[in-house]
């Protein structure tokens, strides 16, 4: 059991490094993309923390274990919200929320973080919830562009002047192409290995594939906001931290778990794990929302009530496993 644990551990730790170079890789083909550069940013800011949920979930929807991948969506939405975020107001005194973020966003967040819970309220997630999932994340980029809120400025995309000779071989693209197939296949198969690796814990502790997707899983898989968070704290680029765990938040909420419904429809029968995690979801929602409201900006003691709040989270869940 303790060598599945460290297994797992070191495949989710190659996924984070290999989603970083893969995103970095795909950045310097987009300068090269004629395409819309507002899109483009937009789906890259929140596929950039984003890719080992979404490798996950396409293996266990594969695997005929969409619990796994249901679990590990919800896991990560819970953890981004309160102790990555609320780890970041502890560690470093207080996290300033500015911009449009009280105002819009994170009211937009909060409805498309619960709206999979009405959908699964039946005890299904069917195609059709998942082409509705997609479709929405689609309207939602669609929405920050046409308002001119798209999150370009905080990718490294916007700060790059135009190169015309950028590529000074026709052998580069080509390089750069073939390093991007081997990061996402490094990607896919450290994911597939990862299912069969909570399937056995799973089958070991005796518990569901969505309780180990929840609890574990997921804390694996939000390593890469974790660091982000914290490096953005560091550089005070504080707009980066709130951009980055909603924008995570959405992307997970629709894109990702809309592409594993498609793949393979999620029944989930356990609704007293799925009540308890939408309830603690929009509590750590309405706790943020009411930290910043007056003084916008989320205080240390604040932080520590979120960790909290994801800790109570994580008891309840072991009681309950």
């Amino acid at each position: 059991m303790l060598l599945d644990i460290l297994y797992g551990v070191t495949l989710i730790l190659i996924m984070v490094i290999a989603s970083g170079a893969t995103v970095g890789i795909f950045e310097k083909l987009a300068h090269d993309i004629r395409t819309n550069r507002l899109m483009l940013a937009s789906v890259l800011v929140g596929f950039s923390t984003s890719l080992p949920e979404l490798f996950v979930g396409v293996a266990a929807a594969l695997r005929g274990q969409p619990q796994i991948a249901l679990g590990d969506i919800v896991g990560a939405n819970l953890a981004n919200l309160s102790w990555i975020i609320g780890g970041a107001a502890l560690v470093f005194g207080s996290v300033p929320v500015i911009g449009d973020y009280l105002r819009k966003e994170l009211w937009v967040t909060m409805g498309i973080a619960m709206f999979p819970f009405i959908l699964i309220s039946d005890g299904k997630l069917s195609r059709f919830d998942g082409l509705v999932l997609v479709l929405l994340y689609f309207i939602y980029v669609n929405n920050l562009v046409r308002n001119g809120n798209s999150p370009l400025k905080h990718l490294k995309l916007s700060g790059r002047k135009p190169v015309v000779h950028r590529l000074k071989t026709r052998m580069e693209p080509l390089v750069e192409t073939i390093k991007l197939v081997v990061g996402l296949g490094v990607l896919g198969v450290c994911a597939w290995m990862l299912i069969n690796v909570v399937i056995r814990i799973s089958s070991s502790w005796g518990v569901s594939p969505f309780w180990v997707g929840l609890v574990i899983l997921a804390t694996g898989t939000t390593l890469p906001e974790l660091v982000l968070t914290i490096v953005a704290s560091e550089k005070r680029e504080i707009s980066l931290i709130l951009g980055n765990v909603l924008g995570s938040v959405v992307v997970n909420s629709t894109l990702i778990l809309g592409i594993i419904s498609l793949i393979s429809p999620i029944v989930y029968v356990e609704s007293l794990q799925r009540g308890i995690s939408g309830l603690f979801l929009l509590i750590v929602l309405g706790l943020f929302w009411l930290f910043t409201k007056t003084k916008h900006k989320l205080d240390r003691w604040e932080g520590a009530v979120l960790v909290g709040v994801y800790a109570m989270f994580v008891g309840i869940q072991l009681m309950l496993a």
